[in-house]
């Protein structure tokens, strides 16, 4: 009976680290608004290779912070558009976040979230910073929050 316990809970530890391949169609690095200025952004998206979220600051004239809602991506799921389907966290939920690459440093990024009139969506263009391209506020918030970004 002990070993067949053990064998189950091995197959079952070794279910998330299958679940843990990412293949994403865009770089790792911080994503800003296609219509912002990296040297003046005070929020964006950071991609380490593991972790999908934002980085910002917040406030009168973004003078509090900075804070990051970062989540690890679960799986990754590409789709018959182009988008990849990013899963955040274990489990799926109502709302979605897909990517798509337009080139090296710009992607698409298309939400979904539930509204009263049934999902909402909407796309917004995304260019990717360089480090050394920010202000140094948000260099300290990279520093902070997304030190594996901070050589890019």
């Amino acid at each position: 009976m002990r070993r067949w316990f053990l064998a189950l809970a091995a197959m079952g530890c070794s279910v998330p680290a299958a679940a843990q391949t990412i293949a994403m169609p865009i770089d790792r690095g911080f994503w800003i608004s296609a219509t912002d200025k990296c040297a003046s952004v005070t929020n964006g998206y950071a991609y380490d290779g593991k972790r999908w979220g934002a980085v910002y600051y917040y406030g009168p004239k973004a003078s509090m912070g900075p804070v990051a809602e970062l989540e690890a991506i679960g799986r990754t799921t590409a789709l018959k558009n182009g988008f990849t389907h990013m899963q955040l966290g274990p489990t799926e939920s109502v709302g979605y976040f897909h990517v798509k690459s337009l080139s090296p440093d710009r992607m698409m990024l298309r939400t979904g979230a539930p509204g009263p009139e049934g999902i909402q969506v909407m796309d917004e263009t995304l260019i990717r910073c360089n480090f050394a391209s920010l202000s140094p506020k948000m260099q300290a918030a990279m520093r902070r929050f997304t030190p594996a970004l901070v050589a890019r």
